[in-house]
């Protein structure tokens, strides 16, 4: 008889959601975390605690521009430590209350410790073997360090120290482009840090709609972030008491430098002391390999979260996917039906201000997939609720198919885009069309009927498109 009926290894939102419905089904689990704290990356270092730095950051843009509104008020003044501080209380709290919630889950055990795999059925915890009929790794992610030369020599902080730092830097150099590194540009900008983003591919947030990434990029521009965009690092080092990059530009080779250097490149998946060949787990460039079921190569065995990922399935290391792969594990690891993770729709987001919110395909993966599309865009400067709120800057963009008219693909930059994304995602998980979604009645005047927009140019597209065919048919026939 073995000591559990699954052994879940990391207490983060993967984790925490796969015991909590193993546990429903009245199963034995033993949740285990090796980390200081409870709770995962989003709780510690990553969701709740950069959104709270952002919010600062945001009301104190609020501030500088109420004079627009017609309210005079001074200069704003930061308190770094304050906004640090009340950073570190939610924290604590939201921690808290993720570890009250998992000691309140019934027949499970929560022990500390890091766990490793000793044979395909086995674990050692502080020097204990633990046997279980299932186990679940939920171990997340750590900070990527790219293999730059002399970034180490110079130093450098990753966005999990940039959060505690005792005083700001004067400048900043941002190395990477992706949301991590454009929310804490922009946060640190803000906060009065002139900063430089290093940025190896053509456009920020690559993996993103491109227009996305050239809106993003204006906006911060216009709020004094410089780009260097299309650039290969040569060396960093030190240059006259500053810590110095030196890059190939389409410009030729220049040097960039800065009191500090952000390094936000990405995350890799945390396996280092799983020992996953001893458990028969089969990794590819560092992540666990599942398959739709988020069943490892051991039957035994599932993954989920920022731990698996690679090419033997499309995922985002987000939260909320997360959560859903931990509910999938949780029903699957006991079930005769078992649940498919379902890659279709993963919403996700950018906490800049304006706020971006995705979800579908972008126009780049819709055309390189040989689809027949139709797209649209509306500007939030031509929407009444958002010229009222003196919040103009960006756009929702509509992909849909040209043909059915069902969408593909919606993508927001603007005020609230990350909670107005989540109608389109509700159309899209119905396999909504252009032609019912415009149908859906709207409040008057809302952020939310711009999406009604681009819908509409959609429809009147394919209403010409048809009428051409109509006219060519009748030509053809006569």
């Amino acid at each position: 008889m073995t000591d559990y009926d699954m052994v879940v290894i990391g207490s983060g939102s993967t984790g925490f959601h796969a015991a909590r419905v193993a546990s429903m089904r009245d199963k034995r689990i033993a949740l285990i975390e090796g980390g200081d704290d409870f709770g995962g990356l989003c709780i510690l270092r990553g969701c709740m605690p950069t959104k709270a730095m952002l919010r600062s950051a945001e009301v104190m843009q609020l501030i500088r521009e109420a004079g627009e509104l017609a309210i005079d008020v001074p200069e704003p003044v930061l308190d770094w430590r304050g906004v640090v501080e009340r950073r570190g209380r939610l924290v604590r709290e939201f921690a808290d209350y993720r570890f009250d919630a998992a000691k309140a889950l019934p027949r499970v055990d929560i022990i500390r410790g890091l766990a490793s795999f000793e044979s395909p059925s086995s674990v050692r915890v502080n020097g204990r073997s633990i046997t279980a009929d299932k186990f679940v790794i939920a171990t997340g992610s750590s900070v990527w360090k790219p293999p730059a030369p002399g970034l180490d020599e110079v130093g450098f902080i990753t966005s999990d120290d940039a959060q505690t730092l005792d005083s700001l830097p004067g400048s900043l150099l941002v190395f990477g482009g992706g949301a991590i590194a454009m929310e804490f540009s922009q946060l640190f900008q803000r906060f009065g840090v002139q900063v430089t983003v290093l940025q190896r591919s053509p456009y920020i947030l690559s993996k993103m709609d491109q227009d996305i990434s050239i809106e993003t990029q204006r906006v911060l521009e216009s709020e004094g972030v410089r780009f260097v965009t299309s650039s290969r690092v040569v060396r960093f080092e030190m240059h006259d008491g500053l810590k110095s990059c030196v890059l190939e530009t389409p410009a030729g080779v220049e040097r960039f430098s800065a009191e500090e250097v952000l390094c936000a490149v990405g995350r890799n998946p945390a396996v280092e002391s799983l020992n996953c060949e001893a458990g028969g787990v089969r990794c590819d460039n560092g992540y666990v390999v599942v398959d739709e079921t988020l069943q490892t190569s051991n039957p035994r065995i599932y993954a989920g979260g920022d731990v698996i990922g690679g090419a033997s399935i499309k995922t985002r290391q987000l939260v909320h996917v997360a959560v859903q792969q931990g509910e999938i594990i949780g029903h699957n690891a006991f079930a005769d039906e078992p649940r498919k993770f379902d890659d279709r729709l993963i919403p996700e987001a950018v906490f800049t201000d304006p706020a971006i919110g995705a979800v579908g395909l972008t126009e780049r993966e819709a055309r390189a997939e040989g689809r027949r599309i139709l797209t649209a865009l509306y500007r939030f400067d031509d929407q009444g609720k958002a010229i009222v709120m003196n919040e103009t800057d960006g756009f929702v963009k509509m992909i849909a198919d040209a043909e059915s008219g069902e969408i593909l693909g919606v993508h927001i930059i603007g005020p609230e885009g990350a909670d107005l994304i989540h109608e389109a995602v509700v159309a899209m998980y119905y396999r909504a069309t252009v032609t019912e979604f415009v149908e859906i009645p709207h409040l008057h005047p809302t952020l939310a009927e711009i999406l009604i927009d681009p819908a509409e140019d959609i429809l009147d597209q394919m209403r010409s498109a048809s009428a051409a065919r109509a006219v060519e048919s009748s030509a053809a026939a006569s």
